[in-house]
């Protein structure tokens, strides 16, 4: 594998999904136009294409696209995964299994609406069903990376959460993919925590966000990539940094925000 790889998620056509839903040739199309080489994509961005990896796979093809990280996203409130939630995930870990070197990125949707109440539990249940997906994938040959995001229920959104996460998962074959715009909007320094979890950065998340905490189109917020993206080469990172632009511009223009986000890391990148 080479260094740095760059690549778009799904999620700026998802802010419009009436339109978007299932339209996969036309996201690889943009993508590739952006300068971009891989592609990970939400399930419910991929329609029939979740259920037919062959018919993905010759879409990618076409335009040199590889198909880079599947996000998986469940609640996970119980120590064990309920039946539905195993075999949801197994069906995930087939799917990514057919592209050699796909990360299967998992992130919770935090449901429950009041963060702090039973933290530690809801912490320790997300942990122990992530790290049994992670093992299940790894028998299958797939990395698997956990994604913290910064929603006010989150129950991974501040330092201390992420240190309670990674002490507890540090012998699981679970990765990192820090998502540096919600790390940011959890007032975390995204490049330390970076650093103090390098040995578990497996796959990374840019996306931009203003003084405000809103969500800007790369390069038109406060984050420094630039120091970010120099750290990982400079260790030797050999992965794949998505581009998610959930900013206000993806709504109004969700082709044009990820040929803008192409433009600022062709500028940018390593």
């Amino acid at each position: 594998m080479a260094g740095i790889m760059y690549g778009s998620q799904t999620f700026p056509w998802q802010m419009n999904i009436e339109k978007f839903h299932g339209q996969v040739p036309h996201f690889v199309d943009v993508l590739s136009r952006a300068g971009f080489t891989g592609i990970e994509a939400e399930i419910c961005m991929l329609g029939p294409y979740y259920g037919d990896w062959a018919r993905l796979q010759e879409v990618l093809d076409a335009k040199n696209v590889r198909f880079a990280a599947l996000a998986f996203h469940l609640d996970w409130l119980h120590m064990k995964e309920t039946d539905e939630e195993f075999a949801q995930a197994d069906e995930a870990i087939e799917f990514v299994a057919h592209f050699p070197g796909a990360k299967l990125m998992l992130a919770h949707l935090a449901a429950e609406p009041e963060r702090e109440k039973e933290l530690r539990r809801k912490q320790d249940c997300q942990i122990a069903c992530i790290d049994a997906i992670a093992r299940r994938a790894a028998e299958r040959g797939v990395v698997t990376c956990f994604h913290p995001n910064s929603a006010p229920n989150s129950v991974f959104r501040y330092t201390d959460d992420y240190e309670y996460l990674w002490d507890r998962l540090a012998k699981s074959p679970v990765g990192f993919a820090p998502d540096v715009g919600h790390m940011a909007n959890g007032g975390i320094d995204a490049l330390q925590m970076i650093r103090d979890h390098r040995d578990k950065v497996v796959h990374v998340h840019f996306k931009d966000m203003d003084e405000r905490h809103e969500w800007a189109t790369m390069g038109c917020g406060v984050i420094d990539f630039r120091s970010i993206i120099n750290y990982l080469g400079d260790t030797d990172f050999r992965g794949w940094i998505m581009t998610e632009d959930e900013s206000p511009d993806a709504v109004r223009d969700s082709d044009a925000v990820v040929l803008a986000d192409g433009r600022y890391i062709q500028a940018n990148k390593y």
